[in-house]
């Protein structure tokens, strides 16, 4: 059964194109794709998350029961902190990733839309005497999202006063037509951004208030299409996409943001403290730059002459580099910049280089 965001008719109304993603119907396209990406890179852009996985976790032993389980430190965020954090396994492969947000009587787990049904069996599977209760979410709320240069300074007339969550992940009540919400400081994009956590029943309202208070700002709304495009560009690996059950954690990079090096033991420590200390990474997630005129497909195969050096896991023509862009996880040997390399896109070949990530920088 296909799930439709709860605000689908009202996106289609003022110009949408909606397409399924998996178990959802979402916004895809509103006008062009280049023009939402701009306005995120310039303005502010306006995106509908609310397909995205939520899981509430209650009960008294909330805190210690996802912090001997998952890569961040969770015993250390109070009220109104979050990060950002992984669930391993004793291999330290990724059986997801998830932004953790700490209210005061519960954690709401955030996480790529569909995975919360694989990461709701884990946790119950692990959960063994804990007093814990764990509810999938995701249907009860809307997750609406503001990324952009000017996205503080509209959340700002939004709120009606300054915007006092000043770290990535940190989180705080407001209200917004007297309607009781939150706002969350979040970053998918590379630049600032704001998650807006609204009940179903009032987002229509919600939504037509962001859009008219956002004209002084130049917001636009932004669809999946350029949405995939922006994350690629900030060089943000998506799970079932980029990165899932066969990957290691180190091997995506993103165990410096999000695996802590003093909580102690969690399924997976092990793998990543050794790598961290020793070294050995086979392979590793890296950019591949090329021109515009051909995009490759996932699971191309990137060459070093005639050697099969990795696979492409992701690809997009960048708006604002004008150059197609591509991640790969890369063969040991391979990791460093401006490397001449090859992709192999049947039945043609399309001459690429190493780069660092991001791709895209703020400037």
């Amino acid at each position: 059964m296909v799930n439709k965001v709860p605000l689908a008719d009202f996106w289609e109304n003022i110009g949408a194109t909606l397409k399924k993603e998996r178990e959802w119907e979402i916004p895809s396209l509103f006008k062009d794709f280049a023009s939402e990406c701009q306005a995120v890179r310039k303005d502010v852009g306006f995106l509908d998350l609310s397909f995205r996985g939520k899981i509430e976790v209650t009960g008294r032993d909330r805190v210690s029961f996802l912090h001997s389980l998952l890569t961040n430190d969770i015993k250390s965020l109070g009220l109104g902190g979050g990060c950002y954090a992984a669930l391993l396994n004793a291999q330290g492969k990724i059986l997801g990733d998830m932004s953790v947000y700490v209210f005061a009587n519960s954690i709401l787990l955030e996480m790529e839309g569909g995975l919360e049904k694989k990461i709701l069996g884990h946790l119950q599977k692990l959960h063994v005497t804990e007093d814990i209760e764990l509810r999938d979410v995701t249907s009860q709320w809307i997750l609406l999202s503001l990324q952009g240069p000017k996205s503080e300074a509209l959340v700002g007339s939004l709120i009606h006063g300054p915007v006092m969550v000043n770290q990535e992940f940190h989180h705080t009540n407001f209200s917004i037509l007297e309607t009781p919400a939150t706002l969350i400081r979040r970053s998918l994009t590379g630049e600032k951004g704001f998650h807006l956590v609204i009940p179903k029943e009032k987002g229509e309202p919600i939504a037509k208030r962001i859009l008219e208070v956002g004209r002084l700002y130049g917001l636009r709304p932004v669809g999946s299409v350029a949405y995939e495009i922006l994350r690629i560009e900030a060089g943000i690996p998506r799970y079932g996409v980029d990165m899932d059950e066969t990957v290691i954690f180190s091997e995506t990079g993103l165990e410096k943001i999000s695996a802590s090096e003093t909580k102690g033991c969690y399924p997976g420590q092990e793998v990543v403290a050794r790598i961290k200390t020793y070294g050995g990474l086979n392979r590793k997630l890296v950019g591949l730059v090329f021109e515009k005129s051909d995009l490759p497909r996932t699971g191309d195969k990137v060459l070093s002459g005639d050697q099969e050096i990795g696979q492409v896991t992701s690809a997009c023509h960048s708006p604002s580099l004008g150059k197609g862009i591509a991640l790969t996880y890369l063969k040991k040997g391979f990791f460093d910049a401006d490397l001449d390399l090859v992709i192999w896109s049947s039945p043609k070949t399309i001459p690429a280089k190493t780069t660092t990530l991001p791709f895209y920088k703020i400037s």
